[in-house]
């Protein structure tokens, strides 16, 4: 099937009125896309953040009557920011496109990330983690989770408890419990706890090796004392509100906690904000970093 496609710019404020237009005048799809490089992070709950500027792209039906949409979009915004672009759009592989973001790389010479339909060689040595890029965040892509990454496939012991909280995709407590610990992962997005939840099935993985939880199912209260390790892969923000919970269930004795998802300049600042943790140097890539500590 093919399909005609418009593209053009618009201001995040004029977003919500462009996109009730184009899909009042027949519009299949609508993607948005950054203007420039700038960055969009993990959202705290209920909020929905954007770039400042957008590239916005929808697909048509061949028989749409452009001309109506120009028009309509000309009532909607300024005609300087209403260049349409107009392309053929014709058969497209979306699940090959979507392929070509999955990982395949090796961590630590232990734990194999790959695409799902990825084949294993029969005598390889390695752990292997299936994942494709999906709605969650996680795909294995970014700096942070690769930081993540890189520790838990050197660090994780079987027998381990670790807590994986702002799971995403679940990457991260699913490399943990192919490893052999048992896992509680934990999100906000309800999303993302399906996302986990089918990606640790599809590795094969039973409740009883990772545990997947929503943000409401989560007692803090009852976890005291209870982790080896806590992994965190989510902004400064949360992680410096949260230093005093994930403190409160680490174990004592012997607990690791691992904190991504901060630009460098951030790290001092979170470090400071766990009074119970001594931290190690941090590892970093790419202008992010990752912070390794231990009580």
């Amino acid at each position: 099937m093919s399909w005609l496609q418009i593209e053009l710019s618009v201001a995040t404020v004029a977003l919500p009125r462009v996109e009730e237009t184009l899909l009042s005048v027949g519009a299949l799809s609508i993607t948005l896309l950054s203007e420039s490089e700038e960055p969009v992070l993990e959202p705290n709950p209920g909020e929905t953040p954007l770039w400042s500027k957008v590239r916005l792209k929808a697909l048509f039906d061949l028989d749409v009557d452009m001309a109506q949409v120009r028009r309509r979009l000309l009532e909607t915004i300024e005609l300087s920011a209403c260049e349409l672009e107009v392309t053929f759009v014709g058969n497209t592989d979306w699940q090959g496109i979507s392929r070509q973001h999955a990982v395949n790389e090796v961590f630590a010479d232990r734990l194999w990330l790959m695409p799902k339909d990825h084949p294993t060689p029969a005598q390889s040595h390695l752990v292997p983690l299936r994942l494709e890029p999906g709605m969650a965040f996680g795909s294995g892509t970014h700096p942070t989770t690769r930081l993540c990454l890189a520790w838990i496939a050197q660090h994780i012991r079987p027998g381990q408890r670790v807590l994986d909280f702002g799971c995403g995709s679940g990457i991260l407590g699913i490399a943990a419990a192919l490893l052999g610990a048992q896992v509680v992962a934990v999100d906000h997005d309800e999303q993302a706890v399906i996302a986990t939840l089918q990606n640790a099935a599809y590795n094969e993985l039973s409740e009883q090796q990772i545990k997947v939880l929503g943000l409401n199912q989560w007692d803090v209260q009852q976890q005291h004392n209870s982790f080896d390790v806590v992994v965190a892969n989510i902004l400064a923000g949360p992680l410096k509100k949260l230093a005093p919970n994930f403190e409160y269930v680490m174990n004592q004795d012997k607990a690791a906690i691992i904190l991504s998802g901060l630009l460098l300049d951030q790290g001092e600042e979170v470090m400071r904000s766990y009074v119970s943790t001594s931290f190690t140097t941090p590892s970093s890539e790419a202008g992010w970093l990752c912070l390794i500590g231990h009580v």
